[in-house]
């Protein structure tokens, strides 16, 4: 018989309890799942049986067994620690009744937590036909065709031209495909001039930019190459795509940010993916705290301008296709 409740907690295996919820591939000291809390269709739910802990990537949550009881039922600690007794029972281990003080100990110690991300914005998504209102001009489209990129790739990501504003403008998609903002980049050539942004967006990332540009165009790619190569900016995927390579995503930013990293996770490691940053030729991915944290779950490597065939500033697709063939061949390992 179990008379303590810190006893009881601890004796519960969570891969055993989890597993009466889904089905789990061992990965390294891991093990993945598609998530019991969230419908998905690729696998973000990881449990560490080292450390008796689970991380579900889709919807932030994480924890031991009781806050995993607490988020699958959507109940209270209270709630909690009682059907755990009935798991334990069903083992014919009997276990004895705690006493309210005993409860409220537990409650305080291993009660879930509000998640903070529940608490922000989350980004409008758009309609299908929220591109409708652009056009296609090969005319206005001409200066990015005159950098590289094929008219056929802009049609792929659906690049279109706002003649309102005068900017080139494609869709953002995330990982299911659904549009969840509109990038744009002007065509002024005066818009310093005019406190006008080079680059923007038709509305704001509420809570945070939860998006991996190009990542639901090229996933076939990716899973077939086995290698995912991060830019900063959308236009580097397009014009890695107009050269043949398609495994390829942005991150629309100098540094990943957390929603990222859970993108990253839920994608890359069941299928074997690994990372290699292909960030602006000024960035150190090496001082980047996200980025440092994919490598307990995956292989990670970066590009590095050791022969200065970049500019300070330049994305290294900016000095053509063979220069970026050399960088690729020389990445290195982040340790």
């Amino acid at each position: 018989m179990m008379d303590d409740l810190e006893d009881l907690i601890q004796s519960v295996d969570i891969l055993d309890y989890c597993s009466q919820f889904t089905e789990f591939t061992q990965k390294g000291r891991e093990f993945w799942a598609l998530s019991p809390l969230k419908e998905e269709n690729t696998a973000s739910f990881a449990v560490d049986p080292e450390k008796q802990c689970f991380k579900d990537f889709s919807s932030g949550e994480g924890g031991g067994v009781l806050q995993f009881i607490e988020a699958y039922y959507g109940c209270s600690t209270y709630t909690a620690v009682e059907k755990l007794k009935e798991y334990i029972q069903k083992q014919g281990i009997k276990v004895q009744n705690s006493d309210r003080l005993d409860l409220t100990r537990i409650c305080r110690k291993y009660g879930r937590r509000k998640q903070t991300d529940d608490l922000l914005p989350k980004p409008k998504i758009l309609s299908e036909r929220a591109m409708d209102k652009y056009a296609w001009s090969e005319d206005k489209l001409s200066m990015w065709h005159d950098e590289e990129i094929s008219y056929d790739v802009m049609k792929k990501f659906g690049v279109r031209y706002d003649p309102f504003t005068d900017r080139i403008v494609y869709p953002i998609r995330n990982i299911k495909g659904e549009i969840i903002n509109i990038g744009a980049r002007t065509l002024d050539p005066n818009y310093k001039e005019k406190g006008l942004r080079k680059y923007s967006y038709v509305q704001g990332w509420g809570g945070g930019m939860n998006v991996i540009y190009g990542l639901y165009e090229n996933m076939d790619a990716i899973k077939e190459k086995k290698y995912l190569i991060l830019f900063e900016g959308a236009k580097s995927v397009l014009k890695a795509a107009s050269w043949g390579v398609n495994n390829t995503g942005a991150i629309l930013t100098s540094h990943l940010n957390p929603y990222q990293v859970k993108i990253l996770l839920s994608v890359c490691v069941l299928n074997n993916v690994a990372v290699v940053f292909a960030l602006d030729n000024d960035i150190n991915i090496a001082d980047d705290k996200n980025i440092r944290k994919l490598l307990n779950y995956m292989k990670v490597y970066y590009i590095k301008d050791y022969h200065g065939l970049l500019g300070e500033k330049d994305s290294p697709v900016d000095k053509g296709f063979d220069v970026f063939k050399q960088l690729c061949r020389e990445k290195i390992r982040l340790r």
